[in-house]
């Protein structure tokens, strides 16, 4: 079982994308159905959660998909949290951040989503590791991405 860190519900909150994608991604890794044998409510286990990389991966999808439905607020507000986490956050949330949403958000540009749109409202810490991934797969990063 996963837990979810303290800063999770801000950062799904700033969104109804994000908090939708979550809410469906977390219904289907449970696979709960809506009662027991009996009629009664099946229990749910609010820890029986996918791995916090595998949440914001998807989430990074839904945010590169979706950017367009989200206001400029909701994706600042979303990537404002995690830059905190990066700043500030403990080793294994930090990492789950880069290794989940940021470098799902790069694989998302590799497939047409254009990065640039949000890459200002990005933090320094995850431009920052935005550019290390680049640099660790190989991968020139161009010049207005370098230039911030």
């Amino acid at each position: 079982m996963m837990s979810t860190p303290p800063w999770w519900q801000e950062f799904v909150g700033a969104s109804r994308v994000l908090a939708d994608r979550d809410r469906e991604a977390v219904a289907d890794w449970r696979d709960v159905p809506g009662t027991d044998e009996d009629g009664a409510p099946a229990d749910v286990d609010e820890d029986d959660v996918p791995p916090l990389t595998v949440r914001l991966g998807n989430l990074a999808r839904a945010f590169a998909e979706e950017a367009s439905a989200m206001t400029l607020e909701e994706r600042r507000k979303a990537l404002d949290v995690l830059e905190s986490v990066q700043a500030t956050g403990s080793q294994e949330d930090r990492t789950a951040v880069v290794t989940g949403f940021l470098e799902a958000l790069l694989m998302a540009a590799d497939r047409g989503f254009d990065l640039r749109t949000v890459w200002g409202d990005l933090g320094t810490e995850s431009r920052a590791a935005c550019l290390a991934l680049n640099e660790f797969w190989g991968v020139e990063s161009p010049g207005w991405m370098r230039a911030s």
